[in-house]
């Protein structure tokens, strides 16, 4: 292969191999600021860091393997860079808790074919992280970061009560959450 092929794919893989290492250290050091500035500031930081330091590396193994000495600094620049955006993505997505909502009606029949219910995300702060409009039954809330959320369920609910209808838990990561609403008639 050629030196400027060599480089491309070396920096492709690394993109990978430095995206996989930054979702890493979201997990174990910063993992309740997941979308602050400063994570991404520190992640784009550590990219640039160790494109800096691969650019020496091969400008030490290739410098005199390849016509233009510029060649190393860019070839390979935007592979390195997207590789490392869509790695560390995905592997922070599967480090990600997931929340299943679910909700019981003791008469279904007439709740289902009514109104909509609302199920929002609240963080500590009060403000609404998801917000999410279904009928009875169960649905899924992804990609809280970790906290603690209060999970409200909302919505026109005109004869019927809810028992627990505010419920405050702490998320980690890694986990899987069951949230159960009990909607009941109301009788009379």
């Amino acid at each position: 292969m050629k030196p400027l092929t060599i480089i491309y794919w070396t920096r492709a893989l690394l993109g990978i191999v430095i995206g996989v290492l930054c979702a890493v250290y979201v997990y174990f050091s910063i993992s309740s600021e997941l979308f602050s500035l400063y994570t991404l500031l520190t992640g784009i930081s550590f990219a640039i860091l160790f494109y800096i330091v691969t650019f020496y590396l091969i400008k030490f193994k290739f410098f005199a393997r390849v016509e233009k000495p510029s060649k190393l600094v860019s070839q390979g620049i935007g592979i390195f860079f997207f590789a490392w955006v869509v790695s560390w993505t995905l592997v922070v997505t599967f480090f990600m808790p997931s929340v299943s909502v679910n909700i019981y009606v003791s008469d279904t029949g007439n709740l289902v074919e009514g109104p909509k219910l609302w199920v929002a995300a609240r963080d500590s702060v009060g403000l609404v992280v998801q917000n999410v409009t279904t009928t009875v039954g169960g649905l899924k809330m992804v990609l809280l970061p970790p906290g603690t959320y209060t999970f409200q369920l909302g919505g026109n609910l005109t004869g019927y009560s809810v028992i627990n209808q505010n419920q405050t838990l702490a998320v980690e990561w890694l986990q899987s959450l069951d949230i159960n609403f009990n909607v009941t008639e109301l009788s009379g």
